[in-house]
């Protein structure tokens, strides 16, 4: 038999690698191979060699698999019998709506002893010489029924559980190739995914996703307008705009004529005047709040915006579990690449950063440049503050330089009081100029140590890094960084000694 295309429910279950695990338990408990049925008998995993019995049925049309409507409809795993002793193991595959879409079953197997009786009359009807006939029969294989159950009711656990599982996390094929997504995905990456479901969903000419974190804080966001066009600014600054009010009040918006909304002219300062917005917010389940809000544009005023307006809400209904879980790995990701007592990026966030910055240096011809910085005297700190006012010092040192410095440089801790701050295409000269106006800065702000409003003034040693055209590598440019950091915390020690 030629195995069927694997699409819709089943495709998708059978397609699953969690499928491939329940059939490999099984065949290592049983010893054969579990083949997937739909209910019109078509198989959708290779059907292996049929015995000699089966093939006499088949060619018959008497074989109960292939030509009785009811054989693979159950209402739990079972042996469906064949004749006498003869037959299958069955069990059947549900919908999240608890309606059979298929079964899975084994091959033909003898799990009793055969009536010669039984036999003789289907031979007479066949026209089959009984003595072939049950020759065939007993030559199928032989395996214990209490065996076989014991293995299948293990997997219509597992199917029922499948079948869950998938149902959350279905939304059409926009949501199943989301799902599938999610697991190889970075935050960054996440959210274009969603953004490129969206645009097919509802064929919208640009679209935008907003995701914040649970306190409340933007966690993620993403935008894409399949044609780059001279608006490109001006509709992402729309659908921000759109947004963030979706996420504040928690309601669905519709604009069905740009030129006609006051705001949707402000937010993008009168320069988009044709167009549609439509906007949803992503709910969380547990406390009725909302965690997000997806917005798409058109670039032709329309009244029919029921359409994308109800894809939208499906996306969201029928896919909140994808969702939900893509903002945990969001969560999560963002966690484990901060250092979570002074807020910066976390040693293991500078080395992947470090390793991409020099990559791209080499690439475009750029430099590369960073400063390292030390509070003196960090285990005082610790000894007189304890953890929880060395965190709010650091939390305020952090603050400080970010304050004092672009977006494009990231800061990361390296250890204890050392941080390092990473300059995208800048040279050495850069990072002397940024290192001698941050430390006056850090020496001269008030850390508030601890709640009873204790202030405290740091010390704090400085050391400069390049890399020349990203010739260097991640270890050389941090050897040649922290060297010249103690050279700093020398001559400045030396400088307390000869006033």
């Amino acid at each position: 038999m030629e195995v069927e295309p694997q699409e819709g429910e089943l495709g998708v279950l059978v397609g699953s690698p969690e499928f491939a695990r329940m059939v490999d338990r099984f065949a290592a408990t049983t010893g054969m191979r579990l083949q997937v049925f739909d209910l019109d008998a078509h198989p959708l995993t290779a059907v292996e060699d049929y015995p000699r019995y089966c093939r006499l049925l088949q060619e018959r049309k008497a074989c109960p698999l292939y030509n009785d409507p009811a054989f693979l409809k159950r209402g739990e795993e079972t042996i469906g019998v064949c004749k006498s002793g003869v037959g299958h193991f069955i069990a059947p595959i549900r919908n999240e709506k608890e309606v059979q879409i298929g079964a899975v079953l084994s091959p033909a197997v003898r799990y009793g002893p055969n009536s010669v009786e039984a036999f003789a009359e289907l031979a007479f009807q066949l026209k089959i010489f009984p003595d072939d006939l049950i020759q065939a029969a007993d030559a199928v294989q032989e395996h214990d029924a209490e065996n076989l159950l014991g293995a299948g009711e293990l997997v219509s656990v597992g199917l029922n559980l499948l079948a869950e599982m998938q149902a959350k996390e279905r939304v059409g094929h926009a949501l199943r190739r989301l799902q599938a997504e999610i697991a190889e995905s970075n935050a960054q990456m996440l959210t274009q995914h969603v953004v490129d479901a969206l645009l097919y969903l509802t064929r919208a000419d640009y679209a935008l996703v907003l995701m914040i974190d649970d306190s409340g804080s933007d966690l993620a966001s993403a935008y894409d307008q399949p044609a780059p066009d001279q608006l490109v600014g001006a509709k992402r600054r729309l659908v921000e705009g759109i947004a963030e009010w979706v996420k504040h009040a928690d309601r669905t918006v519709t604009v069905p004529d740009i030129s006609k909304s006051a705001w949707s002219r402000y937010l993008t300062e009168d320069t988009v005047k044709v167009g549609s917005v439509v906007g949803v917010p992503i709910p969380e389940k547990k406390n009725g709040s909302t965690f997000g809000a997806i917005v798409v544009g058109f670039d032709r005023a329309r009244e029919d915006l029921e359409e994308p307006l109800a894809a939208l809400e499906s996306f969201v209904a029928e896919g909140l579990y994808a969702l939900v879980m893509g903002r945990k790995l969001m969560q999560a990701e963002q966690l484990a690449l901060l250092d979570l007592q002074s807020g910066a990026y976390s040693s293991r966030y500078l080395d992947d950063l470090l390793d991409k910055e020099i990559s791209r240096a080499s690439r475009y011809s750029n430099d590369l440049a960073a400063v390292t910085f030390e509070i003196e005297a960090f285990e005082v700190l610790r000894g007189k503050y304890g953890e929880a006012g060395l965190g709010r010092i650091l939390r305020e040192f952090v603050a400080v330089i970010r304050a004092k410095t672009r977006r494009v440089n990231t800061l990361s801790r390296i250890r204890d009081g050392q941080f390092c701050l990473v300059i995208p295409e800048a040279d050495r000269a850069v990072a002397v100029r940024q290192a001698d106006r941050l430390r006056p800065a850090l020496e001269e702000h008030p850390y508030a140590a601890g709640p009873n409003g204790d202030i405290v003034r740091l010390a704090v040693d400085t050391g400069v890094a390049s890399s020349e055209h990203g010739k260097d590598d991640r270890a050389a440019l941090l050897a040649q960084a922290m060297q010249s950091l103690a050279q700093s915390r020398s001559e400045r020690r030396t400088r307390s000694f000869n006033p």
